[in-house]
């Protein structure tokens, strides 16, 4: 999904002869702690309110050239470049551009949270795994393979290295909610398990049974 298919109009631009007065009206109007700064539809940057509140309110935007943010995503950008861009410039809003460098749109915190839930599938039913793994032995077939062998599809897969212990963490949705079976099979196959959620929790009974058939394999 592009960044220019999310992008809000909703918010106002503020523009160089603009006073510091409007700027902080508008951002109360809006509950944002960030506005697009334009000129003649070019954009020049973002100005934060913390900026704002030290200036004097008669001034112009023009006079604060100097504090704007000159951060922005391109329309044709992935949405998800935004989520690095709002994690670190503790934004509100993320600005979004055309080629010509002017501002289409700004993807709000808001927008960004339901773009990412439905990109997620967080709304689908379905168990949630978490698995660990050396980064070595990981296999993206296999695990494809002990989930459908145990009739279930992996609907969302997201991985990250835990530097701490040097394993690859895999978190894997399911279009089932109960993996009672799939665990079993994760572990023999020498996934660890980290965590599980699902509407059927993993109880005593099938762990117990689970350690059962893993000692008599041992035998």
């Amino acid at each position: 999904m592009l960044a220019s298919s999310i992008a809000s109009k909703g918010l106002p631009f503020i523009h160089w002869d603009d006073k510091v007065s409007f700027a902080l009206q508008c951002m109360d109007d809006y509950d944002v702690q960030h506005l697009v700064v334009v000129s003649d539809d070019i954009f020049m940057g973002v100005i934060a309110k913390s900026d704002l509140m030290d200036a004097l309110e008669t001034h112009t935007i023009r006079s604060l050239n100097e504090q704007l943010l000159k951060i922005a995503i391109a329309g044709n950008a992935h949405y998800l470049t935004a989520l690095d861009l709002f994690t670190k410039h503790q934004l509100t809003i993320v600005p979004v551009v055309n080629e010509q460098q002017e501002c289409i749109g700004v993807i709000t915190q808001s927008q960004l949270n339901d773009s990412l839930a439905h990109f997620l599938g967080v709304a689908k039913p379905g168990a949630i795994l978490v698995l660990a793994v050396s980064p070595y032995h990981y296999s993206l077939s296999e695990m494809s393979k002990i989930v459908e062998t145990n009739n279930a599809q992996i609907i969302q897969l997201n991985t990250y290295f835990d530097e701490a212990n040097g394993n690859l963490i895999i978190t894997l949705k399911l279009n089932k909610d109960e993996a009672a079976s799939i665990i079993a099979t994760f572990e023999r196959y020498d996934y660890q398990v980290l965590e599980y959620f699902g509407n059927t929790p993993l109880n005593n009974d099938i762990e117990n049974h689970y350690h059962n058939l893993m000692n008599y394999l041992d035998v």
